[in-house]
Protein backbone atom coordinates (compact mmCIF):
# COMPACT_ATOMS: atom_id res chain seq x y z
CA UNK A 1 0.00 0.00 0.00
CA UNK A 2 1.13 3.41 -1.00
CA UNK A 3 0.97 6.20 1.89
CA UNK A 4 1.94 9.72 1.38
CA UNK A 5 2.62 11.77 4.60
CA UNK A 6 2.94 15.37 4.40
CA UNK A 7 4.32 18.06 7.05
CA UNK A 8 2.87 21.49 5.36
CA UNK A 9 2.17 24.94 7.59
CA UNK A 10 -1.59 25.90 7.88
CA UNK A 11 -1.20 29.62 8.04
CA UNK A 12 -3.05 30.21 4.51
CA UNK A 13 -6.03 27.56 5.30
CA UNK A 14 -5.55 25.57 2.42
CA UNK A 15 -3.16 23.01 1.21
CA UNK A 16 -2.92 21.05 -2.27
CA UNK A 17 -2.11 17.56 -2.65
CA UNK A 18 -0.61 16.16 -6.14
CA UNK A 19 -1.54 12.51 -6.02
CA UNK A 20 0.82 9.97 -7.90
CA UNK A 21 -0.20 8.16 -11.09
CA UNK A 22 -1.27 5.09 -8.62
CA UNK A 23 -3.95 6.86 -7.05
CA UNK A 24 -5.44 8.42 -10.34
CA UNK A 25 -9.03 7.64 -10.56
CA UNK A 26 -9.41 6.17 -6.88
CA UNK A 27 -10.79 6.93 -3.91
CA UNK A 28 -8.37 8.05 -1.40
CA UNK A 29 -8.81 9.09 2.42
CA UNK A 30 -7.14 12.38 3.62
CA UNK A 31 -6.32 12.46 7.36
CA UNK A 32 -5.67 15.96 8.41
CA UNK A 33 -4.07 15.96 12.24
CA UNK A 34 -2.83 18.94 13.86
CA UNK A 35 1.08 17.77 15.19
CA UNK A 36 1.82 18.86 18.73
CA UNK A 37 5.04 20.90 19.02
CA UNK A 38 7.18 19.38 21.93
CA UNK A 39 8.50 21.81 24.52
CA UNK A 40 12.21 20.18 23.78
CA UNK A 41 11.50 20.41 19.99
CA UNK A 42 14.81 23.07 20.72
CA UNK A 43 16.97 20.89 22.16
CA UNK A 44 19.51 18.68 20.49
CA UNK A 45 19.74 14.50 20.41
CA UNK A 46 23.70 15.14 22.21
CA UNK A 47 21.76 16.99 25.26
CA UNK A 48 19.24 14.55 25.30
CA UNK A 49 21.36 11.53 25.14
CA UNK A 50 23.89 13.19 27.43
CA UNK A 51 21.26 13.82 30.51
CA UNK A 52 19.61 10.64 30.20
CA UNK A 53 20.06 7.98 32.46
CA UNK A 54 23.49 5.78 32.25
CA UNK A 55 24.00 2.07 33.65
CA UNK A 56 27.08 1.40 35.88
CA UNK A 57 29.59 -1.08 34.73
CA UNK A 58 27.87 -3.51 37.23
CA UNK A 59 24.49 -3.04 36.05
CA UNK A 60 25.75 -3.96 32.58
CA UNK A 61 27.55 -6.69 34.02
CA UNK A 62 24.30 -8.28 35.37
CA UNK A 63 22.45 -7.67 31.97
CA UNK A 64 24.93 -9.42 29.77
CA UNK A 65 24.67 -12.37 32.74
CA UNK A 66 20.91 -12.25 32.47
CA UNK A 67 21.01 -12.43 28.70
CA UNK A 68 23.36 -15.34 28.85
CA UNK A 69 21.19 -17.10 31.17
CA UNK A 70 17.88 -16.48 28.91
CA UNK A 71 19.81 -17.37 26.03
CA UNK A 72 20.51 -21.04 27.15
CA UNK A 73 16.92 -21.75 27.83
CA UNK A 74 15.63 -24.60 25.64
CA UNK A 75 11.95 -23.41 24.63
CA UNK A 76 9.60 -26.45 23.82
CA UNK A 77 6.45 -26.15 21.85
CA UNK A 78 3.28 -26.73 23.54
Amino acid sequence: MTVITKIVDGQSGSIKIDLPPEFHNKKVEIIILPIEESKNSGQSLQELLLAAPTLSDAELQEYDDVRTSIEKWIIRGF
